[in-house]
């Protein structure tokens, strides 16, 4: 009769853990219209493949439900921080394009985003999708996966370490998510503004004018053109931030790794 290799299959479900958790967070892999079988099914595949560049830190070696237990929450929170990391980028234009969408008056126009159930603007969910597009076009998805098996060479399983320099870059980098949704929202904003002083400046000199009526279609068009006008802007300013994000994310694995 063959023997079990309990050891390897340890080894095995705390990869699964860290790569499930990862690929749930992770755009595109994470959408809730994605099917759980599938989800599921790729996290399996990819911890069969990483496997083999794992190895067990030798305090979660021991046999045991604690040691067990912590080398699992420790492989989930790992999981968490690649696969959030990698999502914060679409956030910031979802964000962006939401701040947009309420300047343009679609502030009552809300749809549901399937990935977080919550309500968003219209016009931050076109950006969110557009952004998707440039991160698949772009295979910045292969990049976070690469990511993710590098993570295994550097974070021994169950042997994480999450330092102050840890939570101190992963906050400069959602300040700079936040940066980046000001600057993609800000020349349309501007636009749409300028437009409302020109209504603001006509209806003082036509008062019989409603600046109401006129103003909602007004504001939409000029939107829109800003939109339009600045999607070069969009894709240079969401390439480059995909790369820091990249960047970041490696620095903070070796934060993890560090010993």
């Amino acid at each position: 009769m063959l023997g079990i290799d309990w050891k390897l299959i340890e080894v095995f479900m705390l990869v699964f853990l860290r790569t499930g958790t990862a690929v749930a967070l992770m755009p595109v892999f994470g959408y809730p219209a994605v099917p759980v079988q599938i989800k599921a099914g790729l996290a399996f595949f990819l911890a069969l493949i990483l496997t083999p560049l794992a190895s067990m830190h030798p305090a979660a070696a021991p046999p045991g439900v604690i040691a067990m237990a912590g080398a699992a929450a420790s492989e989930v929170l790992v999981g968490m921080v690649i696969g959030l990391t990698t999502a914060l980028v679409l956030i910031g234009a979802e964000f962006a394009g939401s701040v947009i969408g309420v300047q343009m008056g679609f502030g009552m126009v809300n749809v549901i985003d399937p990935q977080f159930e919550e309500q968003i603007s219209i016009i931050g969910q076109f950006q969110y999708l557009v952004a998707l597009v440039i991160f698949i076009t772009l295979d910045f998805h292969h990049h976070f996966i690469m990511a993710l098996g590098d993570s295994f060479r550097i974070i021994p399983l169950g042997g994480a370490i999450f330092p102050g320099d840890l939570t101190m870059t992963y906050a400069r980098l959602s300040a700079d998510v936040l940066v980046l949704a000001m600057k993609l929202a800000a020349p349309v904003v501007a636009m749409v503004l300028l437009a409302e002083i020109a209504l603001a400046f006509m209806a003082r000199m036509m008062p019989q004018m409603n600046v109401f009526i006129v103003g909602f279609p007004v504001r939409i068009g000029v939107g829109l053109i800003g939109l339009s006008v600045c999607w070069p802007l969009f894709s240079y300013v969401i390439i480059n931030f995909f790369k820091i994000v990249e960047n970041q994310l490696m620095k903070m694995i070796l934060m993890m790794g560090a010993r």
